[in-house]
């Protein structure tokens, strides 16, 4: 399967509580590339999310989810977004991951060789944590510049839109008759 076809299928099934968080931010009008306003990770976790990203979309001959700035996304999203309930299973999957890979290989998921990582998240394939995390690595590529011009579809249009106009500011349309 190639790389587009792969984004646009996981996209697609993209529900649940993995997008409850980018939901509310969209309805809320967040700028999704805004630094996080209420951080709750420490840095062992943000590269863990790092390492994380990188391995589910690497930098082939298009950008990869490091490139995207996918970390920066999930960290906003988990941080500002989800509640504590919702990120969860996040919070509990990465410190899995090192308990795993700890007991595997004498050290922590993020301290591992790519081998070694890839064989640890692997293992976690068809739980709660593969698949939301997953699907928001996916949500903040494919809601990036760079990723949106990796799936071949982007169109940059100039200027600005304003959806929040009063309709009392918006000219009458002429009614012929």
């Amino acid at each position: 399967m190639q790389r587009r076809e792969l984004l646009k299928a996981a996209l697609a099934g993209a529900t649940g509580v993995a997008v409850a968080g980018l939901h509310r931010a969209v309805l809320a009008g967040a700028d999704l590339g805004a630094a996080v306003q209420q951080p709750f990770l420490d840095a062992h976790q943000r590269r863990s999310i790092s390492a994380l990203a990188e391995l589910i979309l690497p930098r082939t001959e298009t950008p990869g989810a490091i490139d995207a700035g996918v970390p920066d996304f999930v960290e906003l999203m988990l941080s500002d977004w989800y509640t504590p309930e919702e990120r969860e299973p996040v919070v509990q999957g990465l410190a899995d991951l090192d308990a795993a890979s700890r007991e595997a290989f004498g050290r922590d998921f993020v301290d591992g060789s790519r081998d070694q990582q890839t064989e640890v998240f692997a293992a976690t394939e068809g739980g709660e944590f593969f698949g939301f995390f997953r699907r928001l690595v996916v949500l903040g590529y494919v809601t990036s510049e760079p990723g949106l011009k990796a799936l071949g579809d982007y169109r940059h249009m100039t200027g600005s839109y304003n959806g929040d106009v009063p309709v009392s500011q918006q000219p009458r349309p002429m009614v012929n008759g």
